[in-house]
């Protein structure tokens, strides 16, 4: 039984050092085309970090990464319900992935190289997630030398 007042998504950005995953789904939620994070609306009565792992394992084939919630975003939704989006950080072990049922296209891309927004759903949401949250903190370690 849908709610028809609130929509409650998890969205999780996938990161393995410098690298993002996304993920293009077989039929796009709300009719979207293009890469997505990783994401599904909640359960009922389901945390929104069990999600996440949900979704990681659901659609990705990912059992294994360290969550950090890295904000919450609140607004009206296209369906005039409103959305509250558990955003997530997921840092993984390996880059090994398996595509879900739901899943037509799995791929890592370097944060830098990512396809730019026009090739994002909703006009470059997931996108705009990354670059906020992840680019700072899905950067290899790098060492400086004394000078």
């Amino acid at each position: 039984m849908g709610c028809n007042t609130h929509t409650l998504v998890a969205h999780v950005a996938a990161l393995h050092h410098s690298s993002a995953l996304l993920l293009k789904y077989r039929v796009g939620p709300d009719n979207q085309h293009g890469w997505f994070l990783p994401n599904d609306d909640l359960h009922h009565l389901e945390h929104p970090e069990q999600a996440a792992r949900r979704i990681l394992k659901e659609q990705a084939g990912i059992d294994d990464a360290t969550l950090k919630l890295a904000e919450i975003e609140s607004f009206v939704g296209n369906n005039q319900t409103w959305h509250l989006i558990f955003d997530y950080l997921a840092f993984t072990r390996t880059m090994s992935t398996s595509p879900g049922k739901a899943v037509a296209e799995l791929r890592w891309f370097e944060i830098d190289k990512l396809p730019p927004a026009e090739d994002f759903a909703h006009h470059g949401w997931g996108r705009t997630v990354l670059v906020k949250h992840a680019l700072g903190k899905a950067q290899p370690l790098t060492t400086s030398s004394p000078r």
